[in-house]
């Protein structure tokens, strides 16, 4: 097996452990998923459109739709249409919504910090852009390959 296969190797396990690492810890904090993780998405001050989160998050959009209209009658978030967008909303927490994405994702953010804290005790903050960079060059090589095999190539 070569080096670059064998990097690649450690960073796709250590990718996988890390969604391990959340998965087993979500359930502990005694809410879907789904909510847990559309509170995440929108817990950074910022409105998004449900196109937005569905492709940055993982999110299916039926599922979007699911727990979006739960959070939107619990008084968690506003939908507001999007100008241009014929369906396309955008999803803003409320005052409601962000005390209680903060209440349920606090024990995530101390985990985060703790461990960020000691990360970066080792190893420069830029590590993150690294890795972005990484799933951007991935995400470009899957394209490229994805239309060869369409082309009839291997």
């Amino acid at each position: 097996m070569s080096e670059t296969r064998k990097d690649v190797r450690k960073l796709v396990i250590a990718i996988s452990n890390l969604d391990k690492i959340y998965t087993a810890n979500t359930p502990k904090i005694g809410r879907q998923s789904s909510e847990l993780w559309l509170m995440y998405a929108l817990n950074d001050g910022e409105a998004h459109s449900q196109k937005q989160i569905c492709e940055e998050w993982g999110f299916p959009r039926t599922t979007l739709n699911t727990v979006t209209k739960k959070c939107e009658a619990a008084g968690y978030l506003t939908l507001t249409a999007i100008p241009g967008k014929r369906r396309e909303m955008l999803i803003c927490l409320t005052e409601k919504g962000k005390n209680y994405a903060d209440q349920i994702l606090d024990v995530i953010y101390r985990a985060e910090n703790r461990a960020m804290e000691k990360i970066l005790e080792t190893y420069p903050a830029d590590f993150i852009d690294i890795l972005g960079d990484f799933v951007q060059c991935l995400k470009s090589a899957f394209e490229q390959e994805n239309d060869k095999m369409e082309q009839g190539g291997t």
